[in-house]
């Protein structure tokens, strides 16, 4: 009788309630915290919540890094090896559901600088920066129609549950690097400020690498067989900083301004690599080998403004942003030819100079109309993007390091202009169990670059692209639905794939862009299941993908040189199927499975080049709160590989422990030791291209096992957060699949 009156008390909050102790759904509309204890007259009836580290409504899914304990003491990298859909490869590739094109945002805001560099900095970016990590496969019309994967979303912004102020210092030190961070939040009356630093440097570790390179040429018996092995130790400084603050002068308006940096600066302290060509037989034709040194940095600066203005209480509101985005990636390299044999076309000292710079202004307007009592939802918005890129490229030759002259004809400075201008439309309304979405979206870019030097001439094109999208979700209950969804993107090709510059580690391997390039279009179909209605909680979906204009990397040969570049090639087909399980044992331990199969055809329509196969992966994460509030975590997964145009990408794996042990009054004291791929200090990864005459073998092994431990406090009593206009692809999660926020949505791609 009492578990029928308290389910009848929470029936309203859709909490599923038929025992003493039970856990919510992770999609209920319920904004649970980390402990949620509801005390009645009835016995000492005790109610205990507790939050998912992974939910998802089929259009998005989000894994939560705070439930996650095997993520302290981590770098952000490690932990998108966990999430669900998200698969990170032996050179820190990362893909989105198979696809290497994506967008990256921070709290709603796309960040040009961390798509371009990832791998950088998400490698040197400490996990407990970032809250929660969004992958948005159905983005929708009010988001930009770029990235064929989706957006990935990281959600920097932290919740409180303390009154006054609050904050929290972490330290940590392992195998890897080590770290330093802070975060603090304080409200006085209608302002709210927080600040996040975070610091990171592996000097004393240092990152080390190896590299192997087979190509053989079957049709040749004198270069038979080229060999390159290569050696390499890189050390790091990483700063990231953010600033938020917001203004709420009354119920009706808000404002917000924001900024960010993040800076790298890393040095090769050491890259040694020997090339040897063999022939048929095995005699040693020629041989050369490298010493190199150099410095590379990544700079990203972001500054933000928005303004919200709520016309009622309903949700009808009008937000207008500014966004602005600096970021510079400068490479510099010396290299000292040397124990050369019988090669003559090499001097003995060269370098690299390459230095990029991106620049963007994005403002945008988003109107949001709830009608029918929230039954119906219209939303519209304007968008501009201003983007100024700039490369500037050489390489330089000479008999000593002060005589080095540039090779006029390899000396390339190249602007690049990109204008879009966008306008949406979109609609979400529920009818009973059924609610329906439609949107489109029209995009304009003026597009071109300019060669200041080399022979390039200079161009301008135009690009028109109308994008829609729909979605029709059937609620069986307030956890459980079925989503059939159809999303076209585009992606435009990128500086570096335009730029035709002949960037050259050795003179035997060249990568050039080709400007030629035009925008793909993929049409993607989906059908999603979700429930996460109880002890079980999950989703599976199956989706089918096409083009008919992919840009694909490709590889040919002259002579003895590899050249790599890329092409509007041709046709691309995936049919995929993936899937998440969580498993609730009971209140104190929980285990989570995701996995993906796909079938994937890529062919050529210049040329006879075609490849097909599957891609195949599954990862897992178990957690336990044990006795003497110690929790255990424990996690791991394993790619299958990758089908490419000319070729494969081999499978890895990964896997690790954590250990948490909470001290002092409200648990503000926490220690953490974690540990991955402790059982090889070295993981490898391996990849095959094959042309008409030629297998091209790589190999790559980095020292990739980590111990170590982190120590984290946390103080003060805050429960407000920095206020959002709502111009945030992170902070509301159902808003428009139920056609009602008092919000107004997450009114778009804004600030």
């Amino acid at each position: 009788m009492k578990c029928k009156l308290l389910a009848l008390i929470l029936a309203a909050t859709a909490i599923p309630v038929c025992a003493q102790t039970e856990q919510t759904s992770a999609s209920t509309p319920v904004e649970t915290t980390d402990s949620l204890d509801i005390y009645s007259d009835l016995d000492e009836f005790v109610f205990t919540a507790k939050k998912e580290v992974v939910k998802s409504d089929g259009a998005k899914l989000t894994y939560d890094l705070e439930q996650d304990d095997s993520s302290k003491g981590q770098t952000l990298l490690d932990a998108l090896k966990k999430v669900p859909m998200v698969t990170v490869d032996g050179q820190d590739n990362i893909k989105i559901k198979g696809s290497s094109d994506f967008k990256i945002y921070v709290n709603g805001k796309e960040d040009p600088m961390l798509t371009a560099n990832y791998q950088k900095v998400f490698k040197m970016m400490p996990a407990e920066s970032v809250m929660k990590i969004e992958v948005i496969t159905e983005p929708g019309a009010k988001y930009d129609a770029e990235g064929t994967g989706g957006i990935l979303n990281l959600v920097t912004e932290k919740k409180q549950t303390r009154e006054g102020y609050s904050g929290s210092v972490h330290a940590g030190y392992s195998s890897q690097q080590t770290l330093l961070g802070g975060y603090g939040r304080v409200k006085y009356r209608n302002v709210t400020a927080d600040l996040n630093i975070n610091w990171a440097n592996n000097s004393q570790q240092k990152q080390h690498s190896t590299q192997y390179r087979e190509v053989t040429d079957h049709a040749s018996d004198e270069n038979y067989r080229q060999v390159s092995d290569g050696d390499q130790k890189v050390t790091f400084d990483y700063l990231g900083a953010s600033l938020n603050l917001s203004w709420e002068p009354d119920d009706r308006n808000l404002f917000t301004v924001g900024s960010d940096i993040n800076l790298i600066d890393a040095d090769i302290k050491h890259f040694q690599s020997l090339t040897s060509m063999f022939t048929r037989s095995g005699d040693l034709k020629w041989q050369f080998g490298q010493h190199t040194t150099g410095w590379l940095k990544n700079l990203g600066l972001n500054a933000s403004a928005s303004y919200r203005h709520n016309f009622d209480d309903k949700g009808q509101n009008l937000i207008v942003s500014y966004f602005y985005n600096f970021g510079k990636t400068p490479l510099h390299t010396m290299m000292e030819n040397e124990n050369i044999l019988n090669y003559p076309y090499i001097s003995p000292w060269q370098s690299i100079e390459n230095d990029n710079y991106q620049r963007s202004h994005t403002t945008t307007v988003d109107y949001t109309l709830p009608l029918s009592d929230d039954k119906h939802l219209i939303e519209a918005g304007v968008k501009g993007v201003f983007r100024r890129n700039t490369a500037d490229s050489g390489t330089l030759y000479g008999d000593t390091p002060e005589s080095l002259t540039p090779d006029m004809d390899n000396l390339v400075h190249t602007d690049q202009i990109q204008d879009v201008y966008a306008v949406y439309g979109s609609y979400t309304g529920k009818f009973g169990n059924v609610s329906a979405k439609a949107g489109l979206r029209y995009e304009h870019t003026h597009m071109g670059m300019d060669f200041m030097t080399g022979n390039e001439s200079d161009f301008r094109r135009n690009l028109d692209d109308v994008v829609p999208n729909a979605a029709v979700t059937y609620m069986f209950g307030p956890a459980t639905n079925l989503r059939a969804a159809y999303q076209m993107r585009i992606r435009r090709p990128g500086l570096q794939e335009l730029n035709p510059y002949r960037m050259s580690l050795t003179d035997l391997d060249v990568q050039m862009g080709n400007p030629n390039l035009e925008s793909e279009k993929y049409h993607n179909l989906s059908l999603t299941y979700s429930n996460y209605g109880g002890t079980f909680g999950g989703n599976i979906g199956v989706e089918y993908m096409q083009a008919n204009n992919s840009i694909e990397e490709y590889t040919y040969f002259e002579d003895q040189v590899q050249y790599t570049t890329y092409g509007n090639l041709g046709k691309y087909r995936r049919v995929g199927l993936n899937g998440y399980l969580n498993w609730n044992i009971n209140m104190n331990m929980s285990l989570g499975v995701g996995a993906n199969l796909s079938f994937v055809d890529r062919r050529s329509g210049v040329t006879s080049l075609k490849n097909h196969g599957w891609s195949k992966g599954v990862n897992a994460n178990w957690t336990y709160s044990g006795p003497w509030a110690i929790r255990y975590g424990l996690y791991g997964g394993w790619d299958g590989g990758q089908v490419e145009l000319q070729g494969k990408n081999g499978g890895f794996y990964y896997y690790g422990l954590s250990l948490r042990k909470s001290f002092l009054k409200e648990d503000a004291l926490s220690v953490t030791l974690t540990a991955s791929n402790f059982l090889n200090k070295y993981h490898g990864y391996k990849s095959w291209t094959y042309t008409d005459d030629r297998t091209v073998y790589n190999r790559w092994s980095m020292r990739s096992w980590n111990v170590g431990v982190q120590i984290s406090w946390n103080f003060g009593h805050l429960k407000e957060r920095v206020k959002s206009t709502g111009a945030s692809a992170g902070e509301n999660d159902n808003a428009s699949e139920t056609a009602g926020s008092k919000n107004g949505g997450s009114g778009g791609i804004g600030l």
